[in-house]
């Protein structure tokens, strides 16, 4: 069945009348399918005056909604991701982006998360975040220790998409009203998450089981979401050494890494994050940890055998291998790894 082609112009006259409406008489329901047909039409062919009058009239709509916002926030975020950051950024602050992200709404949170994820369309958008210590801080712990499962999924999606355009190595096309051209990253988000020992220090707090977990795993409940938070960690160390493998596995902030890590790391083919992860942030008894340490491993190898020109070290591979049992010269998926 062919879709429907809508009236952009008449669709997003009805919402914003809608928004109006509800502004005035907050106990009228936002009408759902309105809204979804909107979300549906909001990109980049809209016209800029029609996203940001709705972005405005819907943001003003949230601050005395008395209703579920889903409808509403799932309409931003498509708004938001259709505008330039570059010019999104004039009308919120840092210290909003952190309000929202702190809201026990969880489609707030999402909303907050589309802003973020529209940063990493430019290295500047990456150099906004980064410059602000305590957003950064607030979206890592985020990510780690909140219970909905699509904030966390989200929070890391845009983590990474915040590093890999922030990476000294990676290339945006940028297209301004005056000129064109390429953008590299610069490093500035790496070097607040891994040298700022504020920001770096989050991410043994909410993994670590020691007495210094910010989760209370005296109890049944907080050794849960220790391990959840684990297991998100290894999400992130297998996607983001895709993007640079020397930052995970080189000791950065060794007076932040001793507190959480056992034992002399210098002579070991990987220090770091790496190095905390698989050997003194799980429970050697968890047997569903354990798989998953197994598995992360595993994920590795398959990076590392697709990166190993751009010169990985030897000992390295090999102690992955050594770790998921696999011998010399056999990858995780079965072509060969070559040492």
């Amino acid at each position: 069945m062919d879709q429907v082609v809508e009236d952009r112009s008449a669709l997003f006259a009805n919402v914003l009348r809608h928004l109006k409406e509800v502004k005035e008489n907050p106990s009228v329901n936002l009408n759902e399918e309105l809204l979804l047909r909107a979300s549906r039409n909001a990109d980049s062919h809209t016209p800029p005056l029609t996203l940001w009058e709705t972005l405005r009239t819907g943001e003003e709509t949230l601050q005395i909604l008395q209703q579920d916002p889903r409808p509403l926030t799932r309409l931003l975020e498509q708004v938001v991701l259709s505008l330039p950051f570059d010019e999104l950024k004039t009308t919120i602050t840092s210290q909003k982006l952190e309000e929202g992200l702190k809201s026990p709404s969880v489609p707030v949170q999402l909303l907050i998360l589309a802003y973020l994820r529209k940063a990493a369309d430019l290295p500047s958008g990456a150099a906004f975040v980064a410059c602000s210590p305590s957003l950064t801080s607030v979206l890592v712990t985020t990510w780690l220790s909140t219970e909905s499962t699509e904030v966390s999924d989200k929070s890391l999606d845009t983590l990474i998409a915040l590093l890999e355009v922030d990476s000294p190595s990676s290339s945006t096309f940028v297209v301004t009203h005056a000129a064109s051209g390429e953008a590299y990253g610069q490093g500035l988000l790496w070097r607040r998450i891994f040298s700022d020992p504020g920001v770096y220090s989050l991410l043994f707090e909410w993994t670590t089981l020691t007495t210094k977990s910010r989760h209370d795993v005296t109890t049944k409940k907080g050794l849960k979401q220790a391990t959840i938070s684990q297991g998100r960690m290894l999400d992130f160390i297998s996607r983001s050494v895709e993007i640079d493998w020397a930052q995970i596995t080189t000791s950065t902030l060794p007076d932040v890494e001793k507190i959480y890590m056992k034992g002399d790391t210098s002579n070991q083919p990987y220090a770091g994050l790496l190095r905390y992860a698989v050997s003194d942030m799980i429970d050697p008894a968890d047997d569903l940890m354990q798989f998953l340490r197994q598995d992360f491993f595993l994920k590795l190898l398959n990076v590392a055998e697709e990166s190993n020109s751009r010169g990985m070290p030897v000992r390295l591979l090999a102690e992955l291998q050594s770790n998921t049992g696999i011998g010399t010269g056999h990858s995780a998926n079965g072509n060969g790894l070559h040492l």
